[in-house]
């Protein structure tokens, strides 16, 4: 959800410059600042031991960075946030969120809404994970994603990432997405061109 950057502004946020792979939070730190991205994009994610990253979620320019933490008193954030790419990004103090928030009722309701939607999202993928069938844990994430840009003819929506990102993002072994989306090319569920995957 983007936040009018003149509305930020006027709130007193900053505009910060964050380099590729730096950290824009860390796991077990509190959350004090509202973040939304001007230009780049940040992952939400997990380190496993001996398993490398989980990705809970990318985001992109014009969305805000864990937002909903915000609201949770003495919690911790349970998730990295990194810079996929240089990124340059609004930071506002959490009192001075409320504060716009409750001056603009029309920005709170669509805030509202853009947390509902994150958690409706969480809860689908959350019950995609419970079953053993690899397939419909990648068809929730690109449903999800093709979804979120309007998108519904088919072969309309270009995924923006990589297959090592579409395997953090499900928790499936790279070499099984690779699997995966051939069969579904050949079933023509999705199209590849030039190793690009639609959807």
């Amino acid at each position: 959800m983007a936040i009018k950057e003149e509305l930020l502004i006027t709130f007193g946020a900053e505009i910060i410059h964050l380099p590729q792979s730096e950290f824009l939070f860390k796991e077990n730190t509190a959350p004090s600042y509202y973040f939304q991205i001007k230009e780049g994009k940040i992952k939400l994610t997990n380190i496993k031991p001996g398993d490398g990253e989980f990705i809970q979620n990318i985001h992109e320019k014009g969305e805000s960075v864990g937002e909903v933490f915000l609201f949770c008193k003495h919690h911790r954030y349970p998730v990295n946030a990194v810079a996929s790419d240089n990124c340059t990004i609004f930071k506002l103090e959490r009192s001075k969120l409320l504060e716009l928030l409750e001056s603009d009722f029309s920005t709170q309701l669509e805030f509202l809404n853009s947390c509902a939607k994150r958690t409706y999202y969480s809860y689908v993928f959350l019950n995609s994970l419970t079953l053993e069938d690899a397939t419909h844990q990648l068809l929730t994430i690109l449903d999800h994603l093709k979804e979120s840009e309007n998108k519904t003819e088919k072969f309309s929506y270009k995924i923006p990432y990589t297959r090592k990102e579409l395997s953090s993002l499900t928790g499936l072994r790279i070499e099984t997405v690779i699997r995966i989306l051939k069969r579904l090319q050949s079933e023509e569920v999705v199209k590849i061109l030039k190793g690009r995957v639609f959807y």
